[in-house]
């Protein structure tokens, strides 16, 4: 008989993980997700010392990004925006007319589960790259990237290089993350110039699809893939779904539909451009399983190489827990705090065949 259910659930990943360990992530996952705090780089150094008195911040190893503590005084608090949600909440600008004043209407921060940083991060967007965010909403990852990207520059008055096009399917999703990354995002990333279109683009394409939107403006340098997936966390939790929903056969379709979305998203990648995929699903089937498959799916169309996480990257986990898998790294809740995240990168080195999917 096929596992499903909430027994075979824990039956699944407890055969996965072994016993022991499963039973101490299974408890870690019953836990709010630890936050993190990310500075707005865009706000002048004055405002953004205010901003790390106000919340007691003190830095991570993750970069821009804080550990913190919410001030008793009600009067130096933001609101947080309608859509938030347990993994990234964003709030609004206008805690009053001085500092919205001072932050030039732009959102101070936001607040969202550390490990998701280190995944944008990893991607090591530059200035100039021509990059895809192609699952993007909420936009937490998005505005990682678009920082990474532009707040040098930014800063330093110089003009501003590279493309970064965020993708999101669902329409009610693409416009509220549109609304997130214009709160914190200076104005002129999404004004087109003189020849040129907008530093930020939307898009919102079904990423199982060729010939869209998103694929019309590559190809990329770099593209993140954070692809739908088993919510383990949400549904043990009952924020998406329940566990009786879960099934052998669910994470099945999960695993084709994901292979799918990688296998498109080589087609969009330059030689010599990384795509990273992620997900924050337990099952290996939707982790080192979906790699496995794409890049044998890919084999006679281009050659990939995986790409091993840095130094600097790794020590961005608490603890200096990343855990290598046999394709990527996890980080769980159990041994980091933060996650659970999976991700992937692979480097394209050569296009063998210029002829489009099918």
């Amino acid at each position: 008989m096929a596992l499903r259910g909430e027994s075979g659930w824990h039956a699944h990943h407890a055969g996965h993980f072994g016993e022991e360990r499963w039973q101490e992530l299974h408890h870690s996952l019953h836990k709010d997700p630890e936050h993190i705090c990310f500075l707005n780089p865009f706000l002048s150094t004055d405002v953004r010392a205010r901003l790390e008195r106000e919340y007691s911040m003190v830095p991570t190893h993750v970069p821009n990004a804080y550990n913190f503590e919410v001030p008793e005084d009600p009067a130096v608090h933001y609101s947080i925006q309608e859509h938030a949600d347990d993994h990234t909440i964003f709030v609004e600008a206008d805690r009053d007319a001085v500092a919205s004043a001072e932050q030039g209407g732009l959102s101070p921060f936001f607040f969202f589960e550390g490990a998701s940083a280190i995944v944008a991060y990893a991607l090591q967007v530059e200035e100039g790259d021509d990059v895809l965010d192609a699952c993007a909403a909420p936009g937490g990852k998005a505005l990682v990237l678009a920082s990474a990207m532009y707040a040098n520059g930014f800063s330093q008055g110089r003009p501003l290089r590279g493309r970064l096009v965020c993708n999101e399917a669902s329409k009610e999703r693409c416009a509220h993350l549109q609304e997130n990354m214009r709160r914190f995002l200076p104005a002129t990333l999404f004004e087109a110039d003189t020849g040129r279109s907008p530093h930020i683009l939307f898009t919102s394409a079904d990423v199982r699809t060729q010939s869209n939107s998103m694929e019309r403006n590559g190809p990329y340098d770099r593209i993140l893939l954070d692809a739908p997936c088993t919510q383990d966390r949400h549904m043990l939790r009952g924020k998406a779904g329940t566990l009786e929903g879960w099934s052998v056969g669910k994470l099945k379709v999960s695993f084709e539909r994901q292979v799918k979305w990688l296998y498109n998203a080589f087609w969009s990648l330059k030689e010599g451009g990384i795509v990273l995929y992620c997900t924050s699903a337990l099952a290996p089937d939707e982790c080192d399983g979906v790699i496995e498959a794409a890049v044998r799916k890919a084999r006679g169309n281009f050659i990939l190489e995986e790409v091993p996480l840095e130094e600097h990257i790794l020590r961005m986990v608490p603890g200096l827990a990343a855990e290598p898998t046999d394709w990527g790294t996890r980080i769980m809740p159990d041994k980091a705090g933060w996650g659970p995240i999976y991700f992937s990168r692979l480097r394209m080195t050569k296009r063998i065949h210029a002829a489009a999917p099918c």
